[in-house]
């Protein structure tokens, strides 16, 4: 009787173990409980990956092993600017021509200044450049006279670059205004600077403001410059200034020569046989020679030079030598306010009726002398 009141109890307890490793717990077989029976899909905590991945920062990028400074910008050329800015002038010249190459020369140098003055209006020409024109043999004006009377009129604000005139380094070269006195000089300068260089010559010129060269006209902000670091002016015939009259600007002389120039233009007497400075104007000279010019008929004052009154001139070297003025200085007048500064150059073998060197009119005229040599002028 005790013996199975034992195995029963065993029994069960051996059957619920064994169907507990056969099912695995199998829902199906044990129910769950009331409160997971009401719990939704959503209450199950998300599974994550098996092998998570870190997410990779972007790299830098890798600089070149020899890293190149930043090249600026090329400036760009403006274009139809010539290899050169010399134009050549010759006697066997074609107006038709470039002239920018010697093989091919202009027939004028009026030709070479309007194609310059095209150029530089065009705003293509070279800042802080100039332009030369080189003159071959013997160029003639004749007939070909601009509307101030000149061979070469250069003036106009803002119509051209510095002009720079010389003769051809082999031959040398020849401006001939061929004007005896019909009134037609070679230069005229206003608003503008000329240069004239080395073997080029100035001559056959009759105006009665410069026979070769004026600079400046009247007006407002119509100054000219005048530069002659060379050549020859010579020949030449005018009324105030037979060769160059300073009418409004100035003039600087460090080398070349003034000789035998004149005041008989149209018969009328004249002062000034080499330069004529007018009033306010200047005139600076370093270098250079001014000689035989004027004569003992024809002009009255200031053989080589004339300062008229508030003009101002400034000698500190070069030579006026043998020049002649019938009245008064041979070598150099000062009219009235008018100043003349010598520091340096020589003033000699002068001629005039009184004072052949330098004559000081009264009221107010200065002559300020620290330097230089006068002797042998006639009287001295």
């Amino acid at each position: 009787m005790n013996n199975k009141r034992f195995f029963l109890p065993f029994f069960v307890c051996v059957t619920f173990i064994f169907v507990i490793s056969i099912t695995g717990c199998d829902k199906s077989v044990f129910p769950t409980s009331h409160l997971e029976e009401n719990q939704t899909d959503n209450s199950q905590t998300p599974q994550l990956p098996e092998n998570p991945q870190t997410p990779q920062l972007p790299q830098s990028p890798q600089a070149p092993e020899n890293p190149q400074p930043p090249q600026p910008p090329q400036a760009s050329q403006p274009p139809d600017i010539p290899q050169s800015l010399t134009w050549y002038v010759s006697t066997n010249g074609n107006s038709a021509n470039k002239g920018t190459d010697p093989a091919s020369p202009l027939a004028q140098a009026a030709d070479a200044l309007s194609k310059i003055k095209n150029l530089y209006k065009s705003g293509k020409w070279p800042a802080g450049e100039s332009a030369v024109i080189i003159i071959s043999g013997t160029v003639t004006g004749s007939g070909n006279l601009g509307a101030n009377g000149s061979m070469l009129d250069v003036s106009g604000a803002g119509n051209y670059p510095p002009i720079i005139l010389k003769g051809d380094p082999s031959t040398g070269g020849i401006l001939d205004a061929n004007g005896a006195n019909t009134g037609g000089r070679i230069l005229y300068i206003a608003n503008n600077k000329v240069t004239l260089g080395d073997k080029l010559t100035l001559t056959g010129g009759a105006r009665l403001w410069g026979g070769a060269v004026c600079v400046g006209t009247a007006g407002s902000d119509s100054e000219g410059e005048f530069i002659m670091a060379g050549g020859e002016i010579s020949g030449n015939k005018g009324g105030s200034g037979g060769a160059v009259m300073v009418y409004k600007g100035g003039m600087t002389m460090s080398g070349g020569i003034i000789k035998n120039n004149s005041n008989n233009f149209n018969q009328n007497d004249g002062n000034g046989g080499g330069i004529y400075l007018n009033a306010y104007t200047s005139f600076t000279m370093t270098g250079g020679t001014i000689a035989e010019n004027g004569d003992n008929v024809k002009t009255e004052n200031g053989g080589g030079l004339f300062i008229d009154g508030r003009a101002r001139a400034v000698m500190s070297g070069g030579e006026i030598l043998n020049n002649t003025a019938r009245n008064s200085g041979g070598g150099v007048n000062v009219s009235s306010y008018g100043e003349f500064t010598m520091t340096g150059g020589t003033i000699s073998g002068n001629t005039a009726a009184e004072k052949g060197s330098v004559y000081v009119e009264k009221y107010g005229a200065v002559f300020n002398r620290t330097g230089g040599v006068i002797s042998g002028n006639t009287p001295d």
